[in-house]
């Protein structure tokens, strides 16, 4: 199975140079999208020699996941493995990742251990809505929101999420559980280097709201 890394960046130049030596050792195709970074990310990525993309203006995480998903796959990627570039992902967490690949599951959602190093706040409403979204959509991910997942390209074209922003994890989570993929939750190692980084308060509402809507639309 050929399996593509895909690292979508936003103002992530002091830290994504990092990331991508330590991808070095992994010996997997990497693929690079700069959603529109005002920092120096875009030229601190081509130092790796790995292929980078960019996007002119800030269109959102889960645009760059879809960009960095569809490059991948004309270059004829069986499936991919998304990782943040801020370094919160750990390398050493994707031998999970391809050995469930490898296993014929379509979906795989990495699982931090939540509580440990998580904002209480974080932990509480992640952990509420993986309970609305079971009860909902008869799917439970314990990690709800967590970026670390893979996805094959055949589950790529049934589950082809139409979120921009921090929504896509939770729809393609909702849309996993409509299709009747078949996936999996593996362990990762929980990181924070900034607590107030991520979802906001003001993402928190508007996925809540695509949630209600998806459960309508899908």
């Amino acid at each position: 199975m050929k399996i593509y890394i895909v690292v979508p960046a936003y103002n992530e130049g002091k830290r994504i140079g990092k990331v991508l030596k330590e991808l070095k050792a992994q010996r997997l195709p990497v693929i690079v999208v700069d959603d529109g970074s005002k920092d120096n990310t875009y030229k601190e990525a081509l130092k790796s020699k790995y292929l980078v993309l960019k996007h002119r203006i800030n269109l959102g995480k889960g645009a760059a996941m879809k960009t960095g998903a569809m490059a991948a796959f004309k270059l004829g990627a069986d499936a991919v493995i998304f990782m943040d570039s801020d370094g919160q992902h750990k390398v050493e967490d994707l031998p999970n990742f391809t050995k469930a690949l490898n296993t014929k599951t379509d979906i795989v959602f990495g699982s931090r251990n939540l509580g440990l190093k998580m904002p209480f706040v974080r932990f509480a409403g992640n952990k509420v809505a993986s309970v609305f979204v079971n009860i909902l959509f008869g799917i439970y991910v314990s990690d709800l929101v967590c970026g670390f997942r893979a996805i094959t390209k055949k589950a790529f074209t049934k589950i082809m999420w139409e979120s921009t922003g921090y929504g896509v994890e939770t729809e393609m989570v909702i849309r996993t559980a409509k299709s009747g993929l078949m996936h999996c939750e593996v362990p990762v190692k929980t990181v924070y280097y900034d607590q107030y980084k991520g979802v906001s308060i003001m993402d928190a509402f508007d996925i809540l709201f695509s949630v209600l809507r998806w459960r309508i639309k899908l």
